[in-house]
């Protein structure tokens, strides 16, 4: 093997040698018949510094710097507009290579080879799973098979004999080629069968998200639910309120009833001692009248006795005196009607006066009648609204042991669910970055692939004739895209009273992409 290390990479020559030996393949600088092709070489950089002095440029320089496509392509370009009497020296010079046994076009291809040689660098191997794809290998391996066949063909041997080595060189190369584009299709079929295998399996997340979303949608029930429980609560509340100031009015207007019952019960004892004090003073007067009528009679017994008894007859021729009987009757008269007069004057003051107190009893007896009925009816409303405030409290407080119930359990709930969010997030960005390095790994296979192909491409033009080597610019290079991850929580509380009585968050990822 010419150029080629015992573990198949390629040799790698220290930088003075190559700088030096740039025009050469490898194998040209092993062994003692290589001498002319040395002095060849010199012959060579000596001419093309010749050119550069001409040409204002110092190509040797650039020979000597690394450069062997540069400097091929230097040498190619002074020997195309150098001027006649170069040409002619070129001439001598290429003739004098011709005698020393390497022909020219070899010569072409030989720097065209050891320039791709020098363009090919050594990339480290890509492993998967214990199998590796080397590049540098196979295009080092190609390359030294060949610049030792140009050597062969440059040390003396027929150009039939090195072109028939040269083609099955190539056609082992193209088995290398086509075993490595085997291997490379096998080892394409191997990651994707890894990563079908390493797919998420069991994190399919849209049953969750249904799963979410029906529970979101039982969560806003429940909130409609116990805000309608809660306005609920508060008209129960206000109507307790309203009760409660009817309630006041109501026994407001029970203790003014109570006042005019007692004021009245107070008229009413005034009146039956006002009666009874009548009573008293017309039995009085009933017995003075009695007494007075007694004596009258005893009186008027009395004068008619004393006049039976006294029957004298008088004569005297004096006045006649007043008559008293008849003074006497008109007494009786006038007493009689004085006395009558106070009695009916007594009897209907005192009728008056009985049936007003009567009538103001009555009225009172009625109003108290009304308001105890009143005070009875309310007594009874009272109670009823008192038992149903007493059931509106108790349902208030069942409610409101219930809602706090029902929060926990949805703050739990809504916990747990945000938990599992949190875990199915860090196990989504972690199946992105998994795609992401396979996706980067592909790539790399990929461009891999492709630069083997264009070297093959190239190694095949160069074996068909070609006399410059196109370089092969590089792939645009893609400008890192910047992903930014917002992670916006929208907490939402319903306080009522001052009291937090509904919870809830939503957590939303906004990705913002910066080239």
């Amino acid at each position: 093997m010419n150029g080629i290390l015992p573990t198949g990479r390629p040799e790698v020559k220290p930088a003075s040698h190559i700088t030096t030996n740039a025009l050469c393949p490898p194998s040209i600088h092993r062994g003692d018949s290589q001498a002319p092709v040395g002095g060849l070489q010199a012959t060579l950089v000596s001419l093309i510094r010749q050119i550069g002095r001409f040409r204002g440029s110092s190509p040797a320089k650039r020979v000597q710097q690394g450069s062997p496509v540069k400097a091929g392509a230097a040498a190619t370009v002074a020997l195309t507009v150098q001027t006649k009497q170069d040409k002619v020296r070129l001439t001598k010079e290429l003739s004098h290579k011709e005698h020393n046994g390497l022909h020219p076009v070899s010569a072409q291809l030989h720097d065209s080879g050891r320039s791709l040689r020098s363009k090919s660098p050594v990339s480290p191997l890509s492993t998967v799973n214990g199998l590796s794809l080397s590049r540098s290998l196979s295009v080092g391996n190609g390359l030294n098979l060949l610049g030792s066949s140009l050597s062969y063909n440059g040390l003396g041997t027929s150009e039939k004999e090195t072109m028939q080595g040269l083609n099955d060189r190539l056609a082992n190369y193209l088995d290398k080629v086509r075993s490595l584009e085997r291997s490379n299709a096998e080892l394409e079929v191997r990651i994707k069968q890894l990563m079908l295998e390493k797919s998420p399996k069991g994190h399919d997340i849209e049953g969750m998200m249904a799963q979410a979303h029906a529970i979101g949608q039982e969560v806003r029930k429940k909130t409609l639910e116990n805000a309608r429980i809660m306005l609920e609560i508060d008209n129960a509340r206000l109507a307790a309120d309203d009760f409660r100031v009817k309630w006041e009015t109501e026994a407001t207007l029970c203790q003014s009833v109570e006042r005019d019952c007692q004021a009245l019960r107070r008229a009413k004892s005034d009146h039956d001692q006002l009666i009874a004090s009548l009573r008293g003073d017309l039995d009085s007067l009933k017995e003075e009248l009695y007494f007075l009528k007694k004596n009258h009679d005893e009186e008027m017994i009395a004068l008619k006795a004393r006049l039976a008894t006294e029957q004298v007859s008088v004569e005297v021729d004096a006045a006649q005196g007043p008559d008293l009987g008849a003074i006497m009757a008109e007494l009786r008269v006038q007493y009689e009607g004085i006395a009558r007069k106070n009695k009916e004057d007594a009897e209907t003051w005192y009728l008056k006066k009985l049936d007003a107190v009567q009538s103001e009893v009555k009225e009172s007896n009625e109003a108290l009648r009304c308001a105890q009925s009143e005070l009875s009816e309310r007594r009874r409303f009272l109670q009823a609204l008192e038992v149903e405030l007493d059931n509106l409290r108790k349902q208030v407080s069942v409610l409101e042991g219930n809602l706090g119930e029902t929060g926990h359990k949805y703050s739990v709930e809504m916990d747990r669910l945000q938990a599992t969010l949190t875990q199915l997030e860090d196990e989504l960005s972690h199946l992105r970055l998994d795609m992401q390095r396979n996706k980067t790994d592909y790539e790399q296979l990929l461009r891999i692939k492709q630069n083997l192909e264009m070297e093959i491409a190239t190694y095949r033009r160069l074996l068909e004739g070609e006399e410059m080597v196109k370089e092969t610019p590089p792939p645009p290079k893609k400008d890192p895209e910047v992903r930014t991850r917002k992670i916006v929580k929208v907490v939402t509380q319903t306080v009522i009273n001052g009291k937090v009585v509904d919870e809830s968050s939503e957590v939303e990822q906004i990705e913002e992409k910066k080239k």
